[in-house]
């Protein structure tokens, strides 16, 4: 349902649902901006969003956007008691164009050649957030969940386009605000920034870097990827070819990579992994990578690419391989949503956030106070289900506290 409140006299707030016009199918990960500035977030896997704008923007027009589909545009003082956003197909008719495996691995090649010229390469600050979940089913006891994090970032950025950045051309990261459910018992919290992590795994900025260390990145062009074109789509009402990469791999993995090129000038708006192992194999060692799943969208601004959604999703199994039997299940999710991008007085402000500099430790472990006030009107991704299943496990057990505690009772997997 899509409604309009004022928050403080400074926002207005917009929510809905994006589906498929045809199947009624929700749309995850759709795009959500304002046309004349470089706010925006995305829908939610169940395709639902909030997004919170200016006043002052109720005169510009709201645009939604997914893979493939008529972009929607509509005033934004005009969305009134529209209860559901329904995007409609738009194929791309190719007739007889062919592009062999060389071709699409020329695509690559022509995009990976585009990086210092399509990409910022000055810095810029990016305003976000981020969230990062885990959860242990262990075999002979229930289930249980791991801390659930939330955090108002805003990262400095000093452009694209170094192959091997030093430390210091790395992105710095600075905290506005956090919040997290309970401190699980026995966790481990010192062993790295997901936030961290999310970053240094986008392959347009580090295209040596490994998605897992026995992948390698589709931009390092090792000899045993397979490069398959997949025809043409839209994305924001540009042509973009999709190239489909197999990673062949020591361990035997399936996966694959899908590549979204602009027919423009090669820029990757979009890049996904996708990997999944039916059966488990005892052979592989203690742990084993069952399912994994990256996606890094970038969205136009001022006809540049920049970063706006990032996720990582995997799931690994601790075995005793001598009896064959699964131990436990552990499943991770981050993502990082990038709410708005800011281009003048950088250093200025950059120097201003010097006090919120994140340690390089989990985020679990920084200290920060809550503000609830600060919430209310903060552009976040709506609750996914697993989200909604470790609150509700946490107030259960009463050991939530006030950053996640909901004023009424929710139902797990709600």
């Amino acid at each position: 349902m899509i409604t309009h409140s004022l928050f403080a006299q400074t926002h207005i707030e917009i929510n809905g649902k994006v589906l498929n016009k045809k199947s009624r199918n929700a749309l995850a990960y759709a795009s959500i901006s304002v046309l004349n500035s470089s706010l925006g977030t995305v829908s939610n896997q169940a395709g639902e969003f909030d997004f919170f704008v200016p006043v002052d923007t109720k005169n510009d027009t709201l645009l939604i956007s997914y893979i493939g589909y008529k972009t929607f545009r509509e005033a934004i003082s005009n969305l009134k008691g529209v209860e559901i956003i329904l995007l409609e197909e738009s194929p791309t008719v190719l007739g007889e164009v062919i592009v062999s495996g060389d071709g699409a691995r020329k695509l690559v090649e022509e995009a990976l050649k585009a990086i210092p010229l399509v990409y910022p390469t000055t810095p810029y600050l990016m305003e976000g957030f981020h969230r990062s979940w885990e959860k242990i089913d262990f075999t002979d006891s229930i289930s249980y969940p791991g801390t659930l994090i939330e955090a108002a970032v805003t990262i400095y950025d000093p452009g694209y386009g170094q192959t091997k950045p030093k430390k210091k051309e790395k992105e710095e990261i600075y905290l506005n605000e956090i919040r997290r459910s309970a401190m699980m018992e026995g966790w481990n919290y010192g062993h790295g920034n997901w936030l961290r992590d999310l970053l240094n795994r986008n392959l347009v900025r580090y295209n040596r870097a490994r998605a897992f260390v026995f992948l390698e990145s589709f931009l390092n062009f090792p000899n045993s990827m397979i490069y398959e074109w997949e025809g043409t789509t839209r994305i924001d009402g540009e042509n973009v070819s999709i190239v489909r990469i197999e990673v062949p791999n020591t361990k035997k993995f399936p996966a694959f990579y899908k590549v979204y090129i602009s027919e423009v000038d090669y820029a990757i708006l979009r890049f996904e992994l996708y990997g999944e192992k039916t059966e488990v194999d005892y052979t592989l060692g203690p742990w084993i990578l069952e399912t994994f799943n990256e996606i890094y969208i970038f969205k136009r601004y001022h006809q540049t690419p920049y970063l706006r959604y990032a996720k990582r999703q995997y799931t690994t199994k601790k075995v005793d391989h001598i009896n064959k039997k699964v131990l436990r299940t552990e499943d991770y999710f981050r993502e990082l949503l990038i709410n708005n991008v800011i281009l003048t007085d950088v250093a200025a402000k950059q120097k201003s956030l010097s006090s919120q500099k994140s340690k390089e430790v989990s985020l679990a472990l920084q200290t920060k106070g809550y503000h609830e006030a600060f919430w209310k009107s903060y552009n976040v991704i709506q609750e996914n289900p697993l989200d909604k299943e470790i609150i509700a496990f946490f107030e259960e057990k009463q050991k939530l506290g006030n950053p996640f505690k909901s004023k009424g009772k929710r139902k797990k997997n709600q």
